[in-house]
């Protein structure tokens, strides 16, 4: 990561928790959340709060979170994440729902990003590929799945790309359309460190959030 993890892990919480429209957590909460001591939460506000991003008094206060958001997307980098990768016969959109499907009757967390969430927000790009966050933990029950819905391990490059990370990348995840898709400061990350047409998918991802802060 361009930026330390746990400092991922902050910025995360905290766009997602203001974009829901919660109330402003304290340091001890967002510390137990991230679950990080309350020495390094500490250290990582203090340091968002002299790059001029929160302040923290009784509550953690985001001044503006879209800048941070989007300071966040220029220092993400979601190639970093480690992976599994696999290949299908089927449209993008197909396994989509089919792992939507799966996902919800047998209780597993996922949560699509890249085109294959902005595809239930706002068609930008059509998939070709289909991104989906796991628990690393999951993979051999998702690998039972993908053997039986005969999608292959790819050898090199497939066309279902799992990103195997843990529960920070379940908070505040929405269920649209029937699809999980993870939270929108993250997709906004995930496209910006995607490049190319993600950049352009995220600026008008932006554009979206920044609505909904306005409502918030």
């Amino acid at each position: 990561m361009l930026i330390p993890e746990k400092l991922n892990t902050i910025i995360r919480i905290l766009l997602a928790n203001t974009l829901s429209n919660k109330p402003d957590l304290t340091a001890p909460e967002l510390a137990k959340e991230a679950k990080l001591t309350s020495g390094m939460a500490k250290r990582l506000l203090i340091r968002l709060e002299k790059s001029g991003y929160l302040t923290i008094k009784r509550n953690i206060k985001l001044i503006n979170p879209l800048k941070l958001m989007k300071a966040w997307g220029y220092t993400y980098s979601l190639r970093e994440i480690e992976h599994s990768e696999f290949i299908s016969a089927e449209r993008p959109q197909y396994i989509i729902l089919k792992i939507a499907n799966w996902a919800r009757k047998e209780k597993v967390s996922y949560a699509f990003t890249l085109f294959s969430a902005t595809e239930h927000i706002s068609p930008y790009v059509a998939p070709s590929t289909t991104h989906v966050y796991i628990l690393k933990s999951d993979l051999e029950i998702w690998q039972k799945f993908f053997r039986s819905e005969k999608i292959l391990p790819a050898e090199k490059e497939g066309n279902v790309v799992c990103l195997l990370v843990n529960d920070d990348y379940f908070k505040n995840i929405e269920d649209i359309r029937g699809a999980n898709i993870v939270s929108l400061p993250q997709l906004y990350a995930d496209l910006m460190s995607f490049g190319g047409r993600g950049e352009e998918a995220a600026q008008e991802l932006s554009r979206i959030i920044d609505k909904r802060l306005k409502n918030v």
